[in-house]
């Protein structure tokens, strides 16, 4: 159906994939119909012969969280040794040749480590770094546990400001503020460029906007995709339907994702505080970091 609905490729995700018995079958079934994959794991269960099935499934790539070094990745996770499960696994996929991206999430108790994590991942382990979260949303079920990892105020400012500070203007983090938004954008591409499809086969637009009356054991991919009212809804609304922030100073440095926005506040389109906060962080940080760089240039 996805095929059928000119979808070219597709991400595997969890929980860990790799705890599906038939996710083999699956990814190799999806491989044959010429899809892309894209497949999110932690990598501890990566041993040489899943490292070897997945090399055979000529991955677009492999993406693997990194939470921090040892200690704090552990402490994430959890559970003790993961983090060196997780480097066993990566290092057997790079040498089998499969692209394998490293990305992070930026919390409380990893701040200080993401700039030395993220030079690690490049020259330790030799592998690509794919990005930092900095949004941190609550659980599927709307609990809000885990916002409590999320950086204060000054952490923020000085992960940002060490961001920017070393390529000043240069820096694809100030080159992605350069263009604002307009109005008249959708929210993001959630029913417009991406879909979710649960274990459940329950087909939504994203991982976080979830609705009901989707099943796809009774209703076509395509079917549900053009005419189910939460869909049709979804697509119409616009970056102005955010009436608390058309007028805000900081909308070129705000990322807001619409379905962590739901999942806290019940709205697609309300305002979610953390967002304005990191905002106008973003803003001073950027600020003041390169007129710092441009001083030290005119200095030389």
């Amino acid at each position: 159906m996805l095929r059928a609905a000119g979808c070219f490729y597709i991400a595997f995700s969890g929980g860990e994939i790799l705890t599906r018995r038939d996710f083999f079958k699956i990814a190799a079934y999806a491989r044959k119909l010429h899809f892309a994959l894209r497949l999110f794991t932690n990598a501890t269960l990566v041993n040489a012969k899943a490292a070897n099935k997945i090399a055979s499934l000529h991955p677009y790539c492999v993406e693997v969280s990194l939470y921090g070094f040892r200690k704090t990745h552990d402490y994430v996770t959890q559970v003790r040794g993961s983090f060196d499960r997780t480097m066993g696994g990566i290092k057997l996929l790079r040498n089998r040749g499969v692209k394998v991206l490293a990305k992070s999430v930026l919390m409380n108790c990893n701040a200080d480590e993401i700039h030395m994590l993220k030079l690690f991942v490049g020259k330790d382990i030799g592998i690509s770094w794919r990005g930092v979260a900095h949004l941190i949303s609550p659980c599927d079920d709307g609990n809000k546990r885990p916002l409590s990892l999320r950086v204060d105020n000054d952490m923020f400012y000085d992960y940002l400001h060490r961001k920017v500070a070393t390529k000043g203007v240069s820096s694809p983090l100030i080159k992605s503020f350069n263009r604002r938004r307009k109005l008249n954008e959708p929210l993001c591409g959630a029913g417009f460029l991406n879909c979710s499809v649960t274990p459940y086969g329950e087909f939504n637009p994203c991982v976080q906007i979830k609705f009901k009356n989707n099943d796809l054991r009774h209703n076509e991919a395509i079917r549900i995709w053009r005419e189910h009212k939460g869909f049709k809804e979804l697509r119409r609304l616009r970056i102005k339907d955010r009436v608390e922030c058309r007028d805000c100073r900081d909308m070129k440095y705000c990322f807001v994702c619409p379905g962590i926005v739901l999942l806290e506040t019940g709205s697609l389109t309300a305002r979610l505080q953390e967002s304005c906060r990191q905002a106008g962080i973003f803003r001073k940080a950027s600020y003041e970091a390169i007129h710092e760089h441009q001083d030290r240039d005119s200095r030389r």
